[in-house]
């Protein structure tokens, strides 16, 4: 372990409280959060520390260059596990909960009470390496796709507006109306996909899951692409029909324009993610 990037997020009270003085009554959660965070970040340091592993410590909103490092450790929830796992190839990852009482941390493998023997198991090389698939998102017209870990949504930019998209899956195509298009990891599946009506899918399986969301049944004919499986093998192609349209991969933090005709072609990666498991 001679590469080791410590990825962490800044807490909300630290954005909010400290350094924008905001003031009201809810402040006491935050701090609460803000404290446990902070202490699995020492702890997580002070670990590395012990058995002299050398590392660089990086908040998430900085630029950095993964291509360095062959171990990524995030600190915080699963959004700074997500925005990890954007950037990187063939390293490995490895998730640390930094608050487990007010954070979302099912990627996340570790905690503060565990961290210990998951990365001496990592030194004597006796952890299980598991590799989840990634969406591969490529906007005709981009240099490059974009890989995702959780879920692409696609819809209209004002989330008031129809979403208005030409869907093409397993031979079949239609013209929809809907909220927007959720498209799905199996490490996604039990986010908001499965609130649109998906399934729970096991977070080692090779499989893409799609559901349009609130679907518009005014003048238009019976649907019948409403959501299901798509194997190994098999793509979605979406062609926009919206002149505002936007592509969010993994939430809000990496959004593409999508306008009128264009096309996203969305397919298993040939690169998944290997994240270190209990």
């Amino acid at each position: 372990l001679s590469n080791v990037l410590v990825l962490y997020k800044k807490s909300a009270y630290s954005i909010y409280f400290k350094e924008h003085k905001i003031r009201f009554q809810g402040m006491g959660r935050f701090k609460k959060a803000h404290d446990e965070h902070y202490a699995t970040l020492n702890t997580v340091e002070r670990i590395l520390g012990r058995y002299g592993i050398p590392y660089t410590k990086q908040a998430r909103e900085q630029r950095t260059s993964y291509k360095r490092y062959n171990l990524i450790i995030t600190v915080g929830g699963d959004g700074t596990f997500l925005e990890a796992a954007r950037h990187i190839r063939r390293q490995v990852i490895l998730g640390v909960n930094s608050s487990p009482s007010t954070s979302v941390g099912k990627l996340c493998t570790a905690d503060h009470k565990n961290f210990g023997r998951v990365i001496l198991g990592v030194i004597q090389n006796s952890c299980r390496i598991e590799s989840w698939q990634r969406l591969q998102v490529e906007v005709k017209g981009r240099r490059r796709p974009v890989e995702a870990l959780n879920d692409v949504l696609i819809c209209h930019r004002n989330p008031a507006a129809l979403s208005r998209y030409y869907l093409q899956l397993k031979g079949a195509a239609e013209r929809q109306r809907s909220s927007g298009l959720w498209v799905s990891t199996p490490a996604g599946s039990s986010g908001a996909i499965k609130s649109a009506g998906g399934k729970i899918l096991k977070i080692t399986d090779k499989k893409i899951q799609y559901m349009p969301r609130e679907l518009y049944y005014g003048a238009s004919p019976a649907y019948r692409l409403k959501g299901g499986l798509l194997g190994e093998k098999e793509t979605i192609q979406v062609t926009s029909l919206m002149r505002n349209g936007m592509i969010y991969v993994d939430g809000t933090h990496h959004p593409l324009r999508f306008p009128f005709n264009a096309t996203v072609k969305i397919s298993l990666s040939p690169n998944p993610l290997r994240t270190i498991h209990r």
